[in-house]
């Protein structure tokens, strides 16, 4: 769908209460410490740090898988990944994808009267019907796979509109904020969920001749670019006079793959279930509704977005699915805190390697080889996980093995898929040729 054709969409009008807009934003593979207001001084976020003064920062926000394409699927459905069968990222040419019957925010939100609009990096299926709009969005703009999964591939809908090289895919970060502005133009008149997946600092990292900095790290300049096209968006929503009844996140959808990337004091990258890997930064920000510059320190993760925006949105939830989330609204709107009913596991493929249940943190996996002893932490007091009390906390080491022993069992089992690439000029494992 062109920005003509949807802005030519009509606008609903939806009975009862006012519904906030949402604006979820995802920076790809931004680790913990990549912005200043979570402590880098390498670079100066001051878009992103404002849109956290106004509103609530997370210091113990989790994604709930260690890769990219299951950690989206998560969020977009509520659910574990090995519920909806993403458990790993997926190739370009995959015959699979997230599967049509999964429910989305975005398919949720549409049935409350939302406009809906996806725009940067999909990763969730690059053929019918795995587009973003066969899962509830109106429209949609980017790239179906990652940066690294090279010649890359810029769609409109459905539709292949354009191979991305040279200069095109060095401003397609000003593109992605170009139709983000465009959806919210368009928009104004009815609520609407605005879904804007950016494609970096994930190598190999793309920017105009202007956004570098002779001298400088690539990776540093790509995240101050970021905030750069972030402030022209929050721009334009103050321009529209939407913040107050607009509900906007930023986060990352899982730890760092460049060198670059700073976790601070965390342990682990990309596809370690330490902190480095599992926690990211996140804000929210709705004026007037969530108390400016506050610090939340209480966990919540990715899949607790689903049921969150739900009851804003006054959806119920479906009732013939399970989902693993809860609703995290005292937290953004600082009324009170969140009671567990599920602790934190992170599967990898088919088997489960770490849980958290309250400060404690148990891993008997890394990636997809079984830990020969197991290791526990107090992620409380030891953030870094450098001190395994596995051997002086045994009682803690059995109570959650046994966890994770129940919860396996409701794992479904993983068998590994073998395709061909119809790209000729893509490596069958998906990223581009030298």
């Amino acid at each position: 769908m062109t920005r003509r054709e949807f802005a030519a969409l009509p606008l609903l009008q939806v009975g009862g209460a006012r519904k906030p807009n949402i604006v979820w934003i995802w920076a790809d593979n931004l680790a913990y410490q990549d912005l200043s207001c979570y402590g880098s001084t390498r670079v100066k976020t001051p878009h992103i740090d404002a849109l956290a003064q106004s509103g609530v920062r997370f210091t113990q926000w989790y994604v709930a898988h260690t890769v990219c394409s299951p950690s989206r699927a998560a969020l977009l459905t509520g659910r574990q990944p090995f519920r909806n069968g993403i458990v790993d990222v997926l190739r370009p040419d995959s015959p699979i994808g997230l599967p049509p019957e999964e429910i989305t925010i975005a398919a949720l939100l549409k049935k409350q009267g939302y406009r809906t609009m996806a725009i940067g990096k999909w990763h969730l299926g690059d053929k019918r019907p795995f587009f973003a709009v066969d899962h509830g969005f109106d429209g949609y703009f980017g790239m179906p796979y990652s940066m690294d999964m090279l010649p890359a591939h810029l769609y409109r809908d459905r539709e292949l509109i354009d191979d991305l090289a040279g200069e095109k895919v060095e401003t397609i970060t000003e593109r992605y904020a170009d139709e983000a502005i465009a959806f919210l133009r368009a928009s104004r008149g009815q609520p609407f969920f605005l879904y804007l997946s950016h494609t970096i600092p994930h190598p190999p990292i793309n920017l105009p001749a202007r956004a570098k900095h002779e001298g400088r790290a690539i990776y540093d300049d790509a995240i101050e670019h970021m905030d750069e096209q972030t402030g022209r968006i929050l721009r334009v929503i103050d321009e529209l006079g939407l913040r107050e009844n607009t509900l906007i996140f930023f986060s990352s959808d899982n730890g760092p793959m460049a060198p670059g990337g700073q976790t601070g004091a965390l342990r682990g990258r990309i596809r370690d279930a330490y902190e480095g890997g599992v926690r990211v930064p996140c804000m929210a920000s709705w004026r007037g509704r969530i108390p400016a510059g506050r610090v939340v320190q209480e966990p919540a993760i990715t899949y607790d977005v689903f049921p969150t925006l739900a009851r804003l949105a006054g959806a119920a939830m479906p009732g013939d699915r399970e989902y693993d989330g809860q609703d995290i609204w005292p937290l953004l709107a600082g009324s009170g805190s969140v009671k567990r009913e599920k602790p934190f596991y992170w599967v990898y493929l088919d088997n489960v390697t770490t849980v958290r249940d309250g400060k404690w943190k148990l891993h008997v996996g890394s990636r997809e080889k079984a830990l020969a002893e197991p290791e526990l932490y107090d992620v409380e007091t030891d953030p870094g996980e450098q001190k395994n009390l596995a051997s002086a906390e045994t009682a803690v080491v059995a109570r959650l093995q046994g966890m994770i022993a129940e919860y396996q069992k409701g794992i479904p089992k993983v068998w590994p898929l073998m395709y061909p690439v119809r790209d000729k000029r893509k490596l069958p494992s998906g990223p581009r040729k030298k």
